[in-house]
């Protein structure tokens, strides 16, 4: 590992955790592109490091924001149902998926998540 990855990762780690907290964005947006371009990970274990970069954040970030109030434990409830099936069913794409295909749909994702932003609703 070269000397200089081990301070660009906390870095990158910083700005995900960072934002994480702040507006519920990092993992994906922001450590899967750092890992590939920075570390050389492919897609799929770009993501898969991502995950596992995301928990303790989120951890974290949950305490924080639970203390503060900030959290709707029923719709989170909702949310983490549905959500917890989604991983199921993507983590299996993950594994069969084509790494071109995986890396197509998460361009694809950021282009429209962007768009959206940008032009508001």
């Amino acid at each position: 590992m070269a000397w200089w990855l081990v301070p660009a990762l906390m870095g990158v780690g910083f700005v995900a955790g960072g934002l994480g907290a702040l507006v519920g964005v990092g993992g994906g947006v922001i450590v899967v592109p750092a890992l590939m371009a920075l570390a050389g990970l492919d897609i799929r274990m770009a993501t898969g490091t991502s995950i596992a970069v995301i928990v303790p954040t989120m951890a974290v970030a949950l305490w924080r924001r639970g203390l503060q109030g900030h959290v709707d434990w029923r719709l989170a409830a909702l949310c983490a149902a549905g959500a917890v099936v989604g991983a199921l069913l993507g983590a299996h794409l993950a594994g069969v998926l084509p790494p071109l295909v995986i890396r197509r749909c998460f361009a694809a994702f950021l282009a429209v998540v962007s768009a959206w932003l940008f032009l508001g609703r």
